[in-house]
């Protein structure tokens, strides 16, 4: 079942109750970085899929917290240390998955290295220089290159453990709270460091509390309630494809575009911190200077024009802000479409642009992988499902010809240097997304030279095959006669080939593609 958090802002508290909660949470966080601490062993970290082992162990030997929380916190702060390590190995693990595609082809070898991946046991095993032995068939040898290539890339790709940084959360379950209302108001009772005595809370607003909650101390108090997502079912059966953009959220295979004010949003924002962090930087240098001669000033410098109170207020509403933008595009495109599969680029990895500083400060501060996970968040919501597709040569390879080339794109527009196909470029992209989903050859972690190969090798195989029916006589000679940039040689093998997924001949697909 899929969960979604409903955020419950607390009325202000009187000093008691903030002095009460407050120790509470130093407590809890001292208690979760000391299993932290201890669940860095690897004999621990084989049991991170079974807390309830580990618990059961601690339990046994009548484990008592040292930092005075009852029984059911420092379970729950055990719980959320093992949560955080099980993020810490699977946000490693979507790194070296790519890595592990690229390098074995064998099915047998990505098997094995996808194995020693897919639970703890095996991988503190792993990690502890032995080579675990699967169920199914593998050569000795073949293990021991796998085993040795996996713990010296995961050396590279981990960094420091994971640890503590901000003081501000303390978990609870639904033995450690009650709720009740009194003259039209939510109350919630809260357990604390004393047993037997809990903080009655005011809550603005009225909503149903139960299960685990989460109690957050950023710009005052607030309640975080965990709840069942309840999907809808979509009643179509189509598939869409979108390309993300900078200027717009989204632009589908209609080329219709969804949230057409982020661009503007992010370049403003950008813009004005920029600005600003330059005044900053300014007035850094004079506390600087200030702090040996002056150091009564150098203070006020820092009380009175080095605040972050301003600062992290406007940045909270631009991001709120983007968000909105974000959600607003994207249900405009489900309630427009209403697709049963949504296919979009896979937006998980590092972007180099060769441009200037200007451009360069922009994009870094493109949302690429907030818009990603609301999408996956309204998938659930909204009763679709979310596919991704190598987005390699999206906008420069021809829907209609498959010829790719960068030269086909020159900024948001597109024409094909073959057969002439005119188009803007996020439409280009999405409708190439949406023919590559389902493509068993280009796979979702294949690098570009390899996409570049395999499109270049079918657009060869197309010319031998069946000349062009949109440019009749046109050959890939005349091509590099007007354009004489060559494209890089490819090997071309004889015969025929159907390229589309779906078994449609390319004939029938060129119909459909072509604008």
């Amino acid at each position: 079942m899929s969960m979604r958090t409903v955020k419950r802002k607390a009325m202000p508290l009187n000093l008691k109750k903030q002095e009460s909660l407050t120790d509470l949470c130093h407590a809890y966080a001292k208690e979760k970085q000391y299993w932290l601490d201890k669940l860095k062993g690897w004999k621990c970290q084989s049991l991170l899929g079974k807390p309830r082992v580990i618990r059961d162990e601690f339990v046994g030997k009548k484990y008592v917290s040292p930092y005075g929380l009852q029984a059911r916190h420092w379970k729950l702060a055990l719980q959320d240390a093992v949560e955080v390590w099980d993020k810490y190995w699977q946000a490693i693990f979507v790194c070296l998955k790519p890595k592990i595609y690229q390098k074995y082809t064998d099915e047998v070898e990505r098997r094995y290295a996808y194995w020693l991946l897919k639970c703890y046991p095996q991988f503190a095993e792993l990690m502890q220089g032995n080579e675990p032995e699967p169920s199914f068939e593998i050569e000795p040898s073949v293990r021991h290159q796998i085993s040795g290539y996996i713990r010296r890339t995961l050396k590279k790709l981990k960094g420091k453990p994971p640890k503590v940084k901000k003081i501000k959360t303390v978990k609870f379950d639904a033995n450690c709270y009650e709720v009740f209302e009194h003259k039209g108001r939510q109350y919630i009772k809260l357990m604390t460091l004393e047993r037997g005595k809990r903080v009655v809370i005011p809550l603005l607003g009225m909503a149903n509390i139960k299960g685990n909650l989460s109690l957050v101390f950023h710009n005052g108090l607030h309640v975080h309630i965990a709840q069942d997502l309840q999907p809808h079912i979509q009643s179509t059966d189509t598939i869409e494809a979108i390309d993300f953009g900078y200027t717009e959220v989204m632009t589908d295979t209609q080329g219709e575009t969804y949230g057409k004010e982020l661009g503007e949003i992010l370049t403003t924002s950008t813009n004005e911190r920029h600005e600003k962090m330059q005044r900053r930087h300014k007035i850094h240098a004079l506390e600087k200077k200030y702090r040996q001669t002056k150091p009564v000033k150098a203070r006020n410098v820092r009380k009175y024009n080095l605040g972050r109170k301003k600062l992290d207020n406007k940045t909270t509403r631009v991001r709120q802000t983007i968000e909105r933008e974000i959600n607003t595009a994207i249900n405009e495109l489900v309630e427009k479409r209403a697709p049963s599969i949504l296919v979009t680029e896979n937006l998980r990895h590092s972007f180099t642009y060769n441009k200037t500083k200007n451009m360069n400060r922009k994009f870094s501060s493109w949302v690429r992988g907030r818009i990603q996970d609301r999408i996956v968040f309204k998938a659930l919501a909204k009763g679709f499902r979310h596919e991704q597709v190598n987005p390699a040569y999206g906008s420069q390879s021809c829907p209609s010809c498959e010829f790719v080339d960068h030269r086909n794109r020159n900024g948001d527009s597109f024409k094909c240097l073959f057969c002439g196909h005119e188009d803007i470029s996020d439409r280009i992209a999405a409708l190439n997304y949406a023919r590559r989903y389902g493509d068993r050859e280009i796979g979702l972690h294949m690098s570009c030279n390899q996409v570049n190969t395999i499109l270049l090798n079918r657009f060869h195989r197309r010319l031998e095959g069946e000349q062009s029916l949109t440019v009749p006589g046109k050959t890939l000679e005349t091509v590099f006669q007007a354009h004489p940039q060559p494209v890089r040689d490819i090997n071309i093998t004889a015969g025929r080939e159907k390229l589309s997924f779906t078994g449609r001949s390319i004939r029938e697909r060129n119909k459909n593609t072509h604008v």
